[in-house]
């Protein structure tokens, strides 16, 4: 991705690209006016198609987000691959928001699933996200839903969050325990 930007910038310094968008004097005007256009075409051409992949790659993810914090597990499945194999680590690093999103799906996941084999993958995913230096913020996520749940509990005597409760405090131990030795 970082070589379409340096590829612009490179065709925007070239001299021929200058030369191209100078005037010759002995072409018809039409046909010397279209040549002018034809470097600034050539830089937009993959600027565009650029941007439209990034989009997508942007509106795919939010796609995902939601559906896995409506417990689709098929989208689950589907966003801790892409944790687990990095594809969304840049942009992870590069925007807080979307990766807070992206923790908090994957616990809220967690805390709903009864299958242990989306648990399974929920759980490497999120030594992934501690691996990648995120797991204080993993562990604040998960803080916040123990709270949310115990008050829930407190409040209004719901006894059948005791399993829900006890399942994160474990996943908290656990993961911190993951972190800790490195693991994946």
């Amino acid at each position: 991705m970082t070589r379409i930007p340096a590829l612009l910038l490179s065709m925007l310094a070239s001299p021929a690209l200058a030369q191209a968008a100078a005037p010759a004097a002995s072409e018809p005007g039409g046909l010397q006016a279209a040549k002018g256009y034809l470097p600034l075409l050539a830089l937009l051409i993959p600027l565009v198609a650029y941007l439209t992949t990034q989009y997508k790659d942007w509106r795919t993810a939010q796609g995902t987000l939601n559906k896995a914090f409506q417990g689709d597990n098929d989208a689950v499945v589907y966003m801790t691959h892409k944790v687990q194999h990095n594809e969304w680590k840049r942009r992870m690093k590069r925007a807080p928001g979307f990766r807070r999103e992206v923790i908090t799906a994957l616990c809220l996941a967690w805390s709903v699933q009864r299958l242990d084999y989306i648990k399974a993958l929920l759980f490497d995913a999120l030594l992934c996200v501690g691996q990648q230096g995120y797991g204080a913020e993993t562990q604040q996520v998960l803080d916040k839903l123990l709270r949310q749940y115990r008050q829930y509990q407190e409040r209004f005597g719901a006894a059948e969050f005791t399993g829900v409760i006890h399942g994160i405090e474990q996943l908290q131990r656990e993961l911190a325990r993951g972190y800790a030795d490195g693991e994946r």
